[in-house]
Parts: structure tokens; C-alpha cells; sequence
């Protein structure tokens, strides 16, 4: 196949196939492994990257319509993408242009301003968002169901995580930051585990995400969504749906389930 091809082919799926794994070799097809995009002669956009940023895209159903691909000079493409969705390319043209190597797009950059800034502006919400999924993943792992206090690796962990201004309406009631600590180190001093189930990016800043808690009083999974400032978490608020999942854990002891609880706790 062409390179022509492959980019159509791989765009063509936006919009309809919302599981990324199954565009991944596409991707892969089409882009070289040693892949940059030089957004503004001083950072640089990478091949994973890229595809963490496409992840996003095609998890939101975005539609992605090619306007233009064409040979620009030998071994140089130069194309136009629309994009049609709910995230942060919501409604954007990207007009790129890429030197090939070996037959896969390499290296390049947006060839004009709008498109400079709407590839720095969805990278950097890609890179927040990873950065605050590592640094949950990295919070809630010091939950291995062993009782401890809430020490200062877990305060450390805890300050990368949340914002200083976060605030979660767990029980309806909002807990600021430092509530919202205490309640942790409940969970810490009870040997609680939690697992990060689901972090989704939704837009530039807002997310769904679920988690399970387990003791030896409850075992159950909230969903909730959220909005992050930068690279920490500064908002989370009890999914509507969450009260159906517990009934979907069959063998699961709650304690106590409200309409709009993220996580059931003991009492």
C-alpha cells in the first residue's frame, strides 16, 4: 500500500472503531519509529506521545476527514486533517508537513500557526493527563492492604496527586484537601487496598474514572468523573451511574451505599 493509503485508512477509522488497540498496527504502519513533530523549534512531539494523543481522540468518537494529502517533493508529504469531536481538537484543521523514512511519516511539523498551537495545546493536556494517572497509579499502589500510618511516602505521593484547591463531594458533603487526607489515612490505618480501574480523558480537562476499595468490610467500585489544573487533580465528583455497579459485584459485602457515593465506607 501507499503511504497515501495507510493514512486514509488509519484516519478513516475516527469516529467509528472507539478501541484504539484495534488501530494500533495501523498507526504503527503509517508512523516511523523514530517519529517527531518540531511544534515550535523548541519542543518536540514523539511517536508515543502522538499515540497517547490519538488514544484519546479515537476513545471520543472523534471524526477525523482528510481534506488533502499530497507529495509535496520526493520523500516529503504534506497533508490537512479536520477534526470533528468532543476533545481537544474538537472542530480543529491540522496542516502538517513530514519528510518520510522508510516509507513511514518521520519527522516534520504543522506548517502554520493554528495548527502549531492546536498540536502544543492538545499535546500538553495529553501530557497532564498522563502525569496524573502515574501519579494516582503511584498514590494508590502504597494501598497493599497493609495497615500503616499515613507516612510520608504516602504525603508525598499524596501532594503530587491533588491539587491545592481539590476538592471531592464524596458523600454530598465537599471535603477540601486536607478532609480528604484524613480520610485516606483511614483507609491507610485499615489496611484498605485501592485499585485504579479506568482514567479517561475526556477533554482538555475533564475525565471518568473508577476505582475499587477493598477491606475487610466492604469490596466495591466507584465511578466518578473530574476536571485536573495542570498535572494535578483538582475536582471529583460521584458518577450517576456508580450506584448500579456495586449490584453488578455479585459476593460483595457494602456496607453502605448512597445514590451518589464514590466509595462506600464502613462504618
Amino acid at each position: 500500500m501507499t503511504i497515501e493509503e495507510n493514512f486514509r485508512g488509519f484516519y478513516s477509522n475516527f469516529g467509528i472503531e472507539q478501541d484504539p488497540s484495534k488501530l494500533r498496527h495501523l498507526f504503527d504502519e503509517l508512523y516511523h519509529d523514530d517519529f517527531k513533530n518540531e511544534l515550535d523549534g523548541t519542543h518536540t512531539l514523539d511517536k508515543d506521545q502522538l499515540w497517547k494523543l490519538q488514544t484519546i481522540v479515537i476513545k471520543n468518537g472523534t471524526v477525523a476527514t482528510v481534506l488533502m494529502f499530497k507529495n509535496a517533493k520526493p520523500n516529503v508529504v504534506e497533508y490537512k486533517i479536520h477534526f470533528k469531536g468532543t476533545d481537544e481538537l474538537v472542530g480543529k484543521t491540522v496542516h502538517c508537513a513530514y519528510e518520510l523514512m522508510d516509507g513511514k511519516i518521520c519527522r516534520g511539523r504543522a506548517v502554520d500557526e493554528s495548527s502549531i498551537t492546536t498540536i502544543s495545546k492538545a499535546t500538553t493536556a495529553t501530557a497532564n493527563f498522563y502525569q496524573v494517572q502515574k501519579n494516582a497509579q503511584a498514590l494508590f499502589t502504597l494501598f497493599d492492604g497493609v495497615p500503616r500510618p499515613f507516612d510520608e511516602e504516602m504525603n508525598k505521593a499524596f501532594e503530587a496527586l491533588y491539587h491545592q484547591d481539590f476538592v471531592h463531594n464524596m458523600d454530598g458533603e465537599p471535603l477540601n484537601k486536607a478532609q480528604w487526607r484524613e480520610r485516606l489515612n483511614a483507609f491507610a490505618e485499615t489496611g484498605t487496598r485501592i485499585f485504579l480501574l479506568k482514567f479517561e480523558p475526556k477533554d482538555e480537562v475533564h475525565f471518568e474514572a473508577g476505582i475499587r476499595v477493598v477491606n475487610k468490610n466492604i469490596d466495591v467500585v466507584g465511578y466518578s468523573r473530574g476536571a485536573i489544573r495542570g498535572s494535578t487533580l483538582l475536582k471529583i465528583e460521584p458518577h450517576e451511574d456508580s450506584k448500579p455497579s456495586y449490584a453488578m459485584m455479585p459476593g460483595r459485602k457494602v456496607v453502605r451505599v448512597e445514590e451518589h457515593t464514590h466509595i462506600a465506607i464502613a462504618q
